[in-house]
């Protein structure tokens, strides 16, 4: 639903503002944060954890909560569209449905969705599905409501990292480690095209795969495809890389100019990128939050933080931004002047 602001509203309303970006909430937790997400309704935030429990805090007082279910660490969360349910995925393979606002959230639902780690889910815009990819190479689609298998996906060469809904279908999309992005059919699972982004892949002495498709994301007006990772890797072991997002046209495939942080040459991947309904891309730099405007191939601001950041999401008013950091931390970031 879409709110009209009268023009006194519209004239006192906070303003996005990413160069005014200041922290205003620093929560802590005992182990790594690899993941988070802002539920729907603005009412709490979560984060996955190294130490295999998904901590969630609720926005208003700061009060934190452990979900515990999970036999490893928890590298991927998603809501449903109203809020009510969480789904988390993690390095047992396993997806597990949470009803987020019980006094101790319990799993309501457990399935050994892959075999091996669990690396990539999200689910549909109508809540009624939830995709996910693993270790097995496979990729598959969940019913929201029962858990019951829809489809499987194969035909990845290598790892898949990430997976999305695209808007309004139950199309498909996923990426993997070596750059390969694969479009399937939401009715019978077929490869509908692919897209090339295996600049940003490289090889670890030419044995092991560094890189890869690490996040995929739609622009707000469903036009642009965005994959973000890492390209121009001189010297792997020692992690020197730059962080990139690689964006394509979605009617044509027409690959986008890149777009990265030449300002300021940092070693890092972007682990995500989400984008402001202004078309403002918004990524993470290693210890530092990019913004980008639309189109153009460097950063117009950088907001720096204590940590080195692995997820980020959006608050619903659109100006508060959550960060899940290596130090344990889960930091919002509020991105206006008021």
């Amino acid at each position: 639903m879409t709110t009209t602001l009268n023009p006194k509203e519209e004239a006192t309303a906070p303003k996005f503002d990413p160069r005014a970006a200041k922290l205003v909430s620093d929560w802590a937790h005992t182990a790594k944060l690899l993941c988070c997400r802002v539920d729907p309704t603005g009412k709490y935030v979560v984060a996955g954890a190294i130490d295999y429990t998904i901590q969630r805090w609720e926005i208003a007082t700061g009060a934190k909560t452990a979900l515990v279910g999970h036999d490893n660490w928890v590298r991927t969360l998603g809501f449903s569209p109203d809020g009510s349910m969480l789904f988390s995925g993690a390095y047992d393979g396993r997806l597990i449905s949470w009803e987020i606002a019980a006094e101790m959230p319990q799993p309501k639902q457990i399935i050994q969705a892959h075999q091996g780690w669990l690396r990539g889910l999200a689910v549909s815009q109508d809540g009624q599905r939830v995709v996910t990819c693993g270790n097995d190479k496979l990729v598959k689609v969940w019913s929201a409501v029962d858990g019951q298998l829809i489809r499987e996906m194969s035909g990845h060469p290598k790892l898949p990292y990430c997976v999305q809904f695209v808007p309004g279908t139950y199309d498909v999309v996923s990426g993997d480690v070596v750059g390969k992005i694969y479009h399937w059919k939401a009715d019978d699972s077929g490869l509908l095209r692919n897209f090339d982004a295996s600049e940003m892949f490289s090889n670890i002495g030419d044995i092991a795969p560094f890189g890869g498709v690490i996040n995929l994301t739609f622009s707000p007006d469903s036009k642009r495809l965005t994959a973000t990772g890492l390209h121009k890797c001189s010297n792997a072991p020692a992690g020197n890389r730059r962080a990139v997002a690689l964006s394509f046209d979605w009617a044509t495939a027409e690959k986008l100019p890149k777009q990265e942080c030449i300002q300021k040459e940092l070693d890092a991947t972007m682990w995500r990128a989400v984008y402001h309904p202004s078309g403002t891309m918004i990524g993470i730099v290693e210890k530092e939050i990019g913004f980008w405007n639309p189109g153009t191939e460097d950063v117009f601001h950088l907001a720096a933080t204590p940590s080195d950041i692995f997820d980020c999401d959006l608050h619903p008013n659109q100006l508060n931004l959550y960060t899940a950091h290596f130090d344990g931390h889960l930091r919002s970031m509020r991105l206006s002047p008021s």
